[in-house]
C-alpha cells in the first residue's frame, strides 16, 4: 500500500459508513437491531472491510500490521465506522481481533464463524494491576503475579463481561495457564452465558456475562516468547482501536454540535455568536486536534510501537473525549439530555470506551509495571 491507497480506500469506507451505517443508525433512540447488524456485516465483508476467511490475505480491519499505511488504514477505517456508529465499530474492531489471533494459532474459519467470531481481550477485572505488564515486560512472573494472573484469567472460577452483537456464535479469549497465555476458541454452546440489557452506552450491542465451564475445551499453546508477543500485539491493538474509535464517534459529535450553534438562537442572535458557546465548539475542536495528532504519530508498523506508549497516549487522550463529548450535550442545552438528540448517546458511548480493557484507572498501574515499578 502507498498513501494514494490508502485515501482511496479511506474515501471508499467514509461513503460506505456516511451512507449506509448511519441510515441505519440516525435515529439514536432506537439502536440498530440485530438484522441491519447482520446486513451491514455482510456489505462490509463484500467491501473487503471485514475479512471472509482465516485462509486468504485480503485487505481488510487489522490485517496488515507491519506497513504504515496500512495501519492508517486500520485506523482511519475505524474512525469512519465510528463516525457513524460506535457500536458497530467496536462489534467489528473485536471481529477483526478475533481473526487475527486464529490466524497466529493457525485456526481455520470460514466466512460464516468470522462474522459470528468474537474476541474478549482481557480477564475479569482491570489490567491485574502491574502483574500482567510486568510478565509482559520481562516474561517472569513472581508467585504472587502467577496466582494473581490465573485468578484475573480463571475463565472458570469468574464471571466475564462482554459487550457484543447478540448473534456471536463463538469466542476467542485468553487464558492463564501454567506459566504463560494460552488460548481458546470456544463455542457459544459449552459456555454459562448470561444476556442482559445494553450498558450505560453501546446501545447497538448487548451485555453478557460469561463463564467457562469446567473441561469444555482445550487450550493452544504456544511457546513463552510467542505467547507474550502475541498478546502485546493484541494489546497494542486493542488500545489503538478504542481510540480510533473514540475519536470517530466524536468526529460526529463536533458536526452535531456546529450544526446545531449556527441554527439555534437565544437572545435574538445565533448561539455560535455567544462567547461560551464558542469556548465550548474550540474545547471539542482542542481534543480532536490532540486525538489527530496521536493518532497519526500511532499510525506505524505495530512493531515500532511500544505498548507504554500506546496506553499512555490511552491515559491522556480517552478522558479528554469524554469531556468534548460533555462540551457536545452543553451546546445542545437542554434538548441534549433528550435520547432523540443525540448528545445524550454520544456521551454514553464514550464513557463505555474510556472503561473497556481496564479503563483508564488501571492503565496508571499497569505501567508502572511496564516500566519495571516493583511493588513493595
Amino acid at each position: 500500500m502507498d498513501i494514494e491507497d490508502t485515501r482511496q480506500l479511506l474515501d471508499a469506507v467514509g461513503s460506505f459508513a456516511g451512507e449506509r451505517i448511519a441510515s441505519c443508525a440516525a435515529r439514536p433512540e432506537h439502536p440498530m437491531d440485530i438484522t441491519q447488524v447482520e446486513q451491514l456485516g455482510l456489505e462490509a465483508g463484500e467491501l473487503g472491510l471485514l475479512a471472509q476467511s482465516t485462509a486468504e490475505a485480503g485487505i481488510s480491519i487489522w490485517e496488515h500490521v507491519e506497513d504504515e499505511h496500512a495501519m492508517a488504514f486500520n485506523l482511519g477505517a475505524l474512525r469512519h465506522i465510528a463516525g457513524a456508529s460506535t457500536g458497530l465499530a467496536l462489534a467489528w474492531h473485536r471481529q477483526a481481533l478475533a481473526r487475527a489471533v486464529a490466524v497466529e494459532m493457525g485456526w481455520t474459519l470460514d466466512s460464516g464463524q468470522l462474522r459470528r467470531a468474537h474476541l474478549i481481550p482481557t480477564g475479569h477485572y482491570g489490567l491485574a494491576r502491574i502483574s500482567l505488564a510486568s510478565w509482559l515486560a520481562t516474561g517472569r512472573a513472581s508467585p504472587e503475579d502467577h496466582s494473581l494472573l490465573a485468578d484475573w484469567l480463571g475463565r472458570n472460577d469468574h464471571a466475564t463481561q462482554m459487550y457484543a452483537p447478540s448473534n456471536w456464535r463463538s469466542l476467542i479469549w485468553p487464558v492463564w495457564q501454567r506459566d504463560r497465555i494460552s488460548w481458546q476458541h470456544i463455542e457459544r454452546s459449552a459456555l454459562t452465558v448470561d444476556m442482559g440489557k445494553p450498558q450505560h452506552g453501546l446501545d447497538e450491542l448487548r451485555g453478557f456475562t460469561i463463564a467457562s465451564r469446567a473441561g469444555a475445551t482445550q487450550t493452544a499453546d504456544l511457546d513463552a516468547d510467542a505467547s507474550r508477543s502475541l498478546y502485546i500485539r493484541l494489546l497494542k491493538m486493542e488500545f489503538l482501536g478504542l481510540l480510533a474509535i473514540g475519536a470517530g464517534a466524536l468526529d460526529r459529535g463536533q458536526k452535531l454540535a456546529r450544526d446545531y450553534a449556527t441554527i439555534r438562537k437565544q437572545g435574538g442572535k445565533l448561539i455560535i455568536c455567544h462567547p461560551a458557546v464558542q469556548q465550548m465548539l474550540s474545547d471539542i475542536d482542542i481534543a480532536l486536534g490532540q486525538a489527530d495528532m496521536t493518532l497519526r504519530a500511532l499510525a506505524r508498523p505495530l512493531a515500532e510501537l511500544d505498548l507504554g506508549e500506546i496506553a499512555a497516549c490511552r491515559a491522556t487522550l480517552s478522558p479528554l473525549l469524554c469531556q468534548a463529548a460533555n462540551q457536545v450535550m452543553q451546546v445542545h442545552g437542554g434538548i441534549g439530555y433528550m435520547r432523540d438528540a443525540g448528545p445524550e448517546k454520544l456521551l454514553r458511548d464514550l464513557n463505555m470506551l474510556r472503561l473497556l480493557s481496564g479503563g483508564t484507572r488501571e492503565i496508571h498501574l499497569f505501567l508502572a509495571g511496564w516500566k519495571g515499578v516493583l511493588p513493595c
